[in-house]
C-alpha cells in the first residue's frame, strides 16, 4: 500500500512522529489499510480547507 500524498505537510503526521500523538494513525491512516478513511486525506482531496484540529479518525483535539 502506498503512503498518503500529503505526509510531508500533515501537522497530524508532524506531531505523531514527534511522539505528541499516538503512532497508531501514522500505522493505519497515513501508510496503512485506513488511509482511503483518513478524514483529513478526504477534506484535502475535495479541496476543502483541513482543520489543523481534526484527527485522520475524524474527532477533533484541542489546539496546543
Amino acid at each position: 500500500m502506498a503512503n498518503c500524498e500529503f505526509l510531508e505537510k500533515c501537522p497530524i503526521f508532524q506531531k505523531c512522529q514527534a511522539g505528541l500523538l499516538d503512532k497508531i494513525f501514522i500505522r493505519y491512516y497515513c501508510e496503512g489499510y485506513k488511509l482511503e478513511l483518513c478524514a483529513r486525506r478526504i477534506l484535502k482531496k475535495s479541496g476543502k480547507e483541513v482543520p489543523a484540529t481534526l484527527l485522520p479518525s475524524g474527532e477533533n483535539i484541542e489546539k496546543n
